[in-house]
């Protein structure tokens, strides 16, 4: 992905910059994935995926991938792919032998303030929609409520208006990378980030992260994250042949509690990635709702690894399993009045065991009871 991208942008820009742009960053016309598949090369034949996006336009695509990865953009978090279409079409014929989906995508992220094509002004898209901004109020300067708010519209701009079939399934990572424009403000960098995987998330995909640990640590700074980013599995790159790459698959996440779960190899010709063995795992649920009497609790799950792992929920009462209550909601009820919810997310999938995780506990107050009314001791009076 990264150094054929970045031959291709440079061929992209330097032809712009004549005023002759090729002809396939115009019109590109590849061919459909039925005869990319008749036409296949396969140099990487212990590969178990690929990721493809705007430079293999027009190019022969391997066949019998067990999944696809596909770039959403052209380089740059404000393009769009040519071949998106085509090559999503040719990612859905992935066999999905393993625990990654079938068919995911990746976009471009950076950070580029006032010098990008556009720069919100206020807690509102590009396309003018309202956006909740748990950073504070846009007001148009390159901080971190303004960084927030871009991150969840270029994020929107790629869900809806770049042609990805069935946004809510697929899984999409965040390209994280230094050959995009970043913010010296690891801080404002972050808040990109979080804008993005909090529309992703809020649109209902998976969302995971791309990078190398140098990369991910200049541009964020490392460290604590926001909710929205830790945990996010991980696809990492930097390796040159399988078996390195392979060897990233026992390194540390990118985020707490993150789980490596894709790594990926770079040639010259096609980008190889493996998915690496993983155990059960996943963050404790969060819960929301109103806990009263009358009112109804949600339970978050949050994003479980591998993809495959089956996900049963038990609501709690006192520490105690509430018979039936085993969906992801729960309406709260008289004989919940003055105890303590909980809701306990187990996963399980074959050749494994399996993983509980519980959320934080909410206290249900009991129903107030007016008091009676003083009694005088008066039986009358004449």
């Amino acid at each position: 992905m990264v150094r054929r991208a970045v031959l291709a942008l440079a061929a992209v820009l330097a032809a712009a910059a004549l005023g002759v742009l090729p002809r396939a960053a115009v019109e590109a016309a590849p061919r459909s994935p039925a005869a990319a598949v008749e036409q296949a090369v396969a140099p990487h034949l212990d590969a178990e995926g690929y990721d493809v996006s705007f430079p293999q336009c027009g190019t022969p695509l391997p066949s019998g991938q067990a999944f696809a990865v596909v770039g959403v953009n052209a380089g740059i978090g404000t393009s769009t792919n040519p071949c998106l279409a085509d090559e999503l079409a040719w990612a859905d014929l992935s066999s999905g032998a393993t625990g990654q989906p079938g068919a995911a995508v990746y976009v471009n992220t950076a950070n580029p303030g006032q010098l990008g094509s556009w720069w919100p002004r206020s807690d509102r898209t590009r396309t003018g929609a309202a956006v909740e901004n748990p950073r504070g109020r846009c007001t148009g300067a390159e901080d971190a409520a303004c960084a927030y708010v871009y991150g969840w519209s270029i994020a929107a701009d790629d869900a809806f208006a770049r042609g990805v079939s069935d946004p809510a399934e697929r899984f999409w990572w965040l390209d994280v990378e230094t050959m995009n424009t970043w913010s010296w403000n690891t801080r404002t960098n972050t808040a990109v980030l979080q804008g993005m995987a909090a529309l992703l998330q809020r649109v209902g995909g998976g969302v995971g992260l791309y990078s190398t640990h140098r990369q991910w640590t200049t541009i964020t700074g490392g460290g604590d994250m926001p909710a929205e980013l830790e945990g996010l599995p991980d696809w990492l790159s930097g390796a040159t042949t399988a078996a390195e790459a392979r060897a990233h698959c026992t390194s540390a996440p990118l985020t707490r509690g993150g789980v490596v779960t894709v790594v990926q190899w770079v040639t010259p010709e096609l980008d190889g990635d493996l998915a690496c063995p993983q155990p059960t795992a996943g963050p404790a649920p969060l819960v929301t709702g109103r806990a009263a009497v009358g009112g109804d609790l949600l339970a978050a799950p949050g994003t479980w690894h591998p993809r495959d792992a089956s996900l049963a929920f038990q609501w709690l009462r006192d520490g105690a399993p509430i018979p039936g209550a085993t969906g992801r909601d729960h309406a709260v009820t008289d004989a919940d009045a003055g105890a303590d919810l909980a809701v306990v997310v187990t996963g399980t999938r074959g050749g494994a065991a399996p993983v509980s995780r519980r959320s934080a506990t909410l206290h249900v107050p009991a129903p107030v009871t007016a008091p009676h009314p003083a009694s005088t001791g008066l039986l009358g009076t004449r």
